[in-house]
């Protein structure tokens, strides 16, 4: 059968808009420009009498670096003028007119201000202007965090320190230092030395992804850590810039690189390394009284050294495995009254958070510390969706919202197969942009115990510092918007503003961000004849796209020649192909082609009803997905994918009017990342009563499965059947497997 394609070329210049809004990130809550520009010079003064010393170095540095342009002191008419005012309505305001006079509430409100200028000034030609405006602006949210594993990957003072730079820009305030877990212990501790001597170091790391087979290792001593005077460096230098350090000490799971260092920390108390390789661990810190004290004996040194009000304690991704073998952890359930394991977790919990409670200091963790009970004072960062951080802003907890599907900036950012490994799952910059801090479902009451959100960097496939700015940037410039703005423009405004304003700024900053926003969008949409791609440029570019024969997992390409075309006009050229073809795409910004590869079937674009719905994280395109033509990426990427955590899933696809011989189904075999082949599928048809029935089932016994099948009927009821739990030994025994489904190639 041949199936029409349909290629085109649509352009959206945002670059090229002309820009009435303010040009500062995070939008300011009001601002208006009153007309005219206010020129400075090479040379400018400032007064004030009440600007900290640490706020005027900050002005002095920022004007330096971004624009040549020198701080004096000189007794005539200032350039700028600061005024401090506790009668301000908001945190501070900005009025450009022949003198720029700023006025703020806090020290911390001036530094924002500040921040605020340097975005507002625009150099053209060498001549540097301000356009004259008022502006008035607070922040919506007191929590606005980024957070950095530095346990994975090792980061330097000097990194960790122009991470907190980039942050305080922007107007984020707190920063997750993640010191501890299963392959590096960063953070010096004088009572127990081993930890940086042993536990910081490993002797070898994964390359590749942790799903690939066969694994492949660099044998190599990798590591460092921080000493106690290192980590009081980074807490000044953070709080000069007005951002907090919150520590985080993972317990009692990922510690393996503790138990490394003090195998007498574990159940079996046998040595085991610093592991290599990402992922979680059975060995936990045992529940016994001698760990229990051993982990307070840590948090009076973190406590010192961390002025903060909240400390991290983890509590996440805690197996069982070991605590339900030990004889140690059944006597403290024994003598605490304690059901299983699980409350067991619950109560090593809660003398965390009463010890910490006492030395007047809160705890927050991630939101599997809900289960057992929490002191008023502590709180939950909700990671594993909303519903955490929901039930505990019901309880009356403070919250940060963090879910994996908008939070995560170790996933993807675009479906590009040029894009630097990561994790897997998919966050471009547009689903950042479109979350909502304060869930829809929340009441009223409760919403006020909503603190804020932050953006997590696991760094497992992340090496070197320049990756982190390019997985961080400019997601944490969509982000900031939710967390700060009251009024945030909308997302094409927004990347207006990026585009323009700042860019240019970014890269005066010397940051390594992605531009994966411009890549042409590849489009897909249902047409009469099966599917329509459009490829959709977000700039002024040359387009070149060229066909060629190529031999790949599904299909036989054909030789189709090249079409040439330029995104100022609109291009579109219908071909038609048999089996499979790849495109290679080339753009004027790109540096190398990209490649796209699809798989031409008698089921493109056939209606798909999804009976069971898939999990909001992985629902990229819906149902379309499953005929769409392109063939998912391994290692995965979220966009490509349907993702469902249940143990049936019910599909229900319209058939060609011609006989059905063959189909053939993708699952996706990734067990590092919970996802596993399903057991079997169960093909139903519908006779012409409207009556299901069973006409096969197929035990699935590899990633593509062909399933023979003579039939003729007008739907196609797939039952795809899970496993019942993820084995015991592998990451997440025990729970509910994830059952991935790509493409449903029909013939």
């Amino acid at each position: 059968m041949i199936i029409r394609f349909l290629v085109g070329f649509i352009l959206t210049a945002f670059s090229q808009q002309v820009i009435a809004q303010c040009s500062i990130i995070p939008t300011p809550s009001s601002y208006l420009e009153v007309g005219g520009e206010h020129s400075l010079e090479k040379q400018i003064s400032v007064v004030s009498t009440s600007l900290s010393k640490g706020n005027r170095d900050f002005l002095k540095e920022q004007l330096n670096n971004l624009f040549s342009i020198e701080l004096i002191t000189v007794k005539k008419k200032p350039t700028i003028q600061f005024l401090r005012s506790e009668k301000l309505n908001s945190s501070y305001e900005i009025h450009v007119g022949e003198t720029i006079i700023i006025t703020y509430k806090t020290d911390a409100d001036a530094f924002y201000a500040i921040a605020s200028l340097m975005q507002l000034i625009d150099e053209k030609a060498g001549v540097v202007t301000v356009k004259k405006c008022e502006i008035s602006d607070s922040p919506q949210f007191q929590w606005r965090g980024l957070h950095l594993d530095v346990a994975r990957h090792f980061f330097t003072v000097d990194e960790v320190k122009r991470y907190i730079d980039l942050m305080a820009f922007y107007k984020f305030n707190t920063f997750h230092w993640h010191l501890t877990d299963d392959q590096g212990w960063r953070i010096e501790i004088k009572q127990y030395p081993r930890l940086t001597e042993v536990g910081a170091y490993r002797d070898s790391t994964l390359v590749g992804h942790y799903n690939a087979s066969p694994r492949v290792y660099e044998k190599k001593k990798y590591g460092g850590f921080y000493t106690q005077e290192e980590i009081k460096e980074v807490v000044a230098y953070a709080a000069q810039k007005y951002v907090t350090v919150v520590p985080e000490i993972e317990l009692p799971g990922h510690a393996r690189a503790a138990i490394a260092a003090y195998p007498e920390l574990s159940c079996t108390e046998q040595f085991l390394p610093v592991p290599g390789l990402w992922g979680v661990f059975d060995d936990i810190f045992c529940s016994k009284p001698e760990t229990v004290q051993f982990l307070k004996n840590v948090l009076d040194e973190v406590v010192e050294l961390f002025p903060a009000d909240y400390i991290h304690i983890g509590g996440d991704e805690a197996p069982k495995e070991r605590w339900n073998h030990c004889e140690k952890c059944e006597k403290v359930i024994s003598e605490n009254g304690l059901a299983d394991a699980h409350e067991l977790q619950s109560y090593f919990i809660q003398q965390m958070d009463d010890y910490l409670t006492a030395k007047g200091k809160k705890i927050i963790g991630w939101d599997e510390i809900l289960e057992g009970g929490l002191s008023t004072n502590a709180a939950v960062m909700s990671w594993r969706g909303e519903e955490g951080g929901i039930e505990a802003a019901n309880q009356k907890h403070n919250v940060v919202m963090s879910p994996t599907t908008y939070c995560y900036f170790d996933y993807y950012q675009s479906g590009s197969a040029d894009e630097p490994l990561a994790i897997g799952g998919f966050l471009p910059l547009e689903k950042v942009y479109n979350y909502s801090i304060v869930p829809k479902e929340i009441t009223a009451i409760a919403k006020k115990y909503i603190l804020g959100g932050q953006a997590n960097l696991w760094t497992e496939y992340i090496e070197d510092f320049e990756q982190v700015e390019y997985m961080v940037y400019p997601r944490a410039l969509a982000l900031i918007q939710n967390l700060w703005s009251k009024n945030k423009v909308n997302y094409n405004d927004f990347l207006a503003v990026f585009s323009t304003y700042q860019e240019p700024l970014l890269q005066k900053m010397k940051v390594n961000y992605s531009r994966s926003v411009y890549l042409p969008e590849l489009k897909i949409s249902r047409t009469e004849n099966g599917v329509e791609y459009t490829f959709v440029s977000k700039r002024n570019e040359e387009l070149k796209l060229t066909k060629e024969t190529n031999r790949f997992d599904m299909g036989i390409g054909l030789q189709i020649g090249e079409l040439e075309g330029n995104s100022y006009e609109s291009q579109r050229t219908i071909f038609q192909l048999e089996e499979g073809y790849s495109i290679n795409l080339k753009s004027s910004f790109l540096p190398k082609p990209i490649k796209y590869t699809f798989k031409n079937h008698s089921g493109l674009g056939l209606p798909v009803q999804l009976i069971t719905k898939p999990h909001p994280k992985y629902s990229t395109n819906g149902d379309l997905t499953l005929v769409d033509g392109v063939v998912g990426a391994r290692p995965w990427k979220g966009d490509q994918w349907l993702g469902f955590n249940e143990k049936e899933t019910e599909i229900i696809v319209d058939l060609p009017e011609n006989n059905v011989t063959e189909i053939t189904v993708g699952f996706l075999d990734a067990k590092g990342s919970w996802i596993y082949l399903p057991q079997s599928i169960v093909l139903l048809v519908e006779d012409e009563n409207g009556v299901w029935k069973k006409s096969k089932e197929v035990f699935i016994t590899e990633e593509y499965q062909k399933i023979d099948l003579s039939v003729k009927a007008k739907r196609l009821k797939f039952k795809v059947i899970s496993i019942d739990e993820i084995p015991k030994g592998n990451e997440g025994a025990g729970f509910q497997p994830w059952t991935f489904i790509d493409e449903i190639i029909i013939k």
